[in-house]
């Protein structure tokens, strides 16, 4: 099997954290093809630092995109950032597509892992491994979740796979609404048991408040029924923060109702095939 692979790393402010990524890319057992870092207007240094990597690494490239008075934010000015890379591609003679973070490291047979997985599995449409987040500059801790779902720092997508969903969707949940695609589409997703290392500690990207009652209003928007939300707010009490977040949750479900939000998923039976998904995990069949 090849396994030809590119790398599309959305970039934005990351001097403290890039040159631990690039290491762990440069010293990999298998070399990417083609690697687009994508710098999200960065007003640090972090410009300088890709392009001193790239004049010795060919396949290293850099594109500037003119964003400097947005502040940091994730979701779908992520997707654009990350499909500006895409359509950059200079060879697609790939095998597979790799969405990775700017701050994040791993072991240099990580990839190769990941592609023994593909190899054994023809219907393995997205792999990687398991998140391990910063707690201080040398300490880390595993994230929890589920077997299914690779976070959207590290994906690693079978090409033929990632055609078929369509790519990633431009809206602020797409890390979740892509795995749902490729499994209602009759893929497999799969998280291996290699670390990755996630540097930037998690606390330091989103306001928690805010953000957990954004999600409440997003799930909402892909077509959440009132009784999976019930679910997952009852399931998010004893998250921090206690009790607060639950209710943020679902009042920002409550919201996206009451302001007739518009719908970011088309599709009837994939939203089906969400809420069916999510209510058979939630009572345990």
């Amino acid at each position: 099997m090849n396994r030809k692979y590119i790398i599309i790393t959305p970039m934005k402010n990351e001097e403290k954290y890039i040159d631990k990524t690039i290491n762990s890319i440069i010293n990999q057992s298998i070399t990417p093809l083609e690697w687009i870092i994508v710098n999200d207007g960065s007003t640090d240094i972090s410009e300088e630092i890709i392009k001193s990597y790239s004049k010795k690494y060919v396949w290293i490239k850099l594109i500037n995109l003119k964003t400097h008075g947005e502040v940091r934010k994730g979701g779908q000015k992520v997707v654009r950032a990350f499909n500006s890379g895409f359509r950059s591609i200079s060879d697609n003679n790939y095998d597979f597509v790799v969405k990775l973070d700017a701050d994040i490291s791993f072991e240099k047979d990580y990839f190769e892992s990941v592609f023994n997985e593909f190899s054994a599995n023809p219907k393995l449409g997205v792999c990687g491994g398991i998140i391990y987040n910063a707690i201080s500059d040398s300490l880390f801790k595993e994230e929890k979740s589920a077997a299914y779902h690779v976070r959207g720092a590290f994906k690693c997508y079978r090409k033929k796979c990632f055609q078929d969903i369509g790519g990633f969707k431009e809206i602020w949940n797409w890390d979740g609404v892509d795995i749902m695609e490729t499994l209602y589409l009759g893929w497999e997703s799969k998280q291996i048991n290699k670390k990755v290392y996630h540097h930037r500690p998690t606390t330091s990207a989103y306001n928690k408040f805010s953000h957990t009652f954004k999600c409440g209003y997003e799930y909402y928007r892909i077509g959440n029924s009132l009784l999976l939300m019930i679910i997952r707010s009852i399931a998010y009490i004893n998250k921090k923060p206690i009790i607060v977040g639950s209710l943020l949750l679902f009042f920002g479900y409550l919201y996206g109702i009451f302001t007739r939000a518009d719908k970011v998923i088309s599709d009837k039976k994939l939203i089906s095939f969400i809420n069916r998904f999510h209510l058979k995990r939630a009572i345990g069949k």
